[in-house]
């Protein structure tokens, strides 16, 4: 057997755990799934994601979800305000292009909605026609969600008000703006809000997702044909393990303190949403 034929098949398994159901998820995402279960899609459909694409997205934030959602179990579009290359964020002397699959005009409705990040938000939330768009299609999902900053899109859009969320470690705290509770935890779930953190946590929310939608059995399925089995060559990944100073110096060039209109982009937002954030 090849490695596609060796693909099929597990994609063939996938769909017979996911139409069995699945058993318990470990403790705390069990926790998650105790709460207020969103409507299942519509009977008879697969269920149908739409994943944000724009100029300037950290490519991994959605990459990694696609991954693990853009299977057989899903149908999936990525959409754009045209059908034009979108450019993800690099410093290198390449870009790296995608192509959308479909409009903002295309795309009116979708089961999951997710937004990837980019490490400038704040040049995303003050374009109208991306959040009329995040605002219109997360209000009718079943499934609202995001990756990394992504959290600052949809909060832009009113989408997180009153909800706990997650975003990059750096910008975690201006999610209050947005009248969410900011959560310093990788994949955050409230009601059918689920948010990943900083952008490796595209794949762990992927697979939480995937668990709460095809069952445990099926995302446990999927992680094994990713070999997804994390040992990082460093203990650097998180500030809490990281060393202070490296901690200190990240933080530091964070795009919030480097792009000139990021806090009057905040506080319009949070006047728009008639958020007051303390200090």
């Amino acid at each position: 057997m090849n490695r596609r034929e060796f693909t099929l098949s597990c994609l063939g398994a996938l769909a017979v755990a996911g139409a069995s159901g699945a058993g318990l998820l470990p403790d705390s995402a069990a926790a998650r799934q105790a709460q207020p279960q969103p409507a299942p899609a519509r009977t008879g459909e697969t269920p149908h994601i739409a994943f944000l694409l724009f100029d300037g997205m950290t490519a991994l934030d959605m990459i990694g979800p696609a991954t693990v959602l853009a299977n057989s179990g899903f149908t999936v579009d990525y959409v754009w305000r045209n059908t034009g290359p979108v450019y993800a964020e690099t410093t290198s002397d390449k870009r790296l292009g995608l192509l959308p699959t479909a409009t903002f005009g295309d795309v009116g409705a979708a089961d999951i909605l997710c937004v990837p990040g980019t490490s400038n938000p704040y040049a995303q939330i003050v374009q109208p026609d991306i959040i009329e768009w995040v605002a219109h299609v997360g209000q009718r999902a079943t499934w609202v969600t995001s990756v990394c900053t992504g959290s600052f899109l949809l909060g832009a859009a009113g989408l997180l008000k009153g909800y706990r969320a997650t975003a990059h470690w750096t910008m975690l705290d201006e999610l209050a703006y947005f009248g969410a509770t900011p959560v310093r935890e990788r994949v955050v779930r409230d009601r059918n809000r689920v948010i990943g953190a900083g952008v490796s946590s595209g794949i762990d929310f992927g697979l939480v997702l995937l668990a709460l939608i095809h069952g445990e059995q099926t995302a446990r399925m999927w992680q094994l044909i990713m070999e997804y089995d994390p040992h990082p060559p460093f203990d650097s990944g998180s500030p809490h393990t990281a060393d202070p100073k490296l901690v200190e110096a990240v933080r530091s060039n964070s795009s919030g303190n480097r792009v000139p209109y990021a806090r009057k982009s905040l506080e319009d937002a949070a006047k728009r949403l008639g958020v007051t954030v303390a200090g």
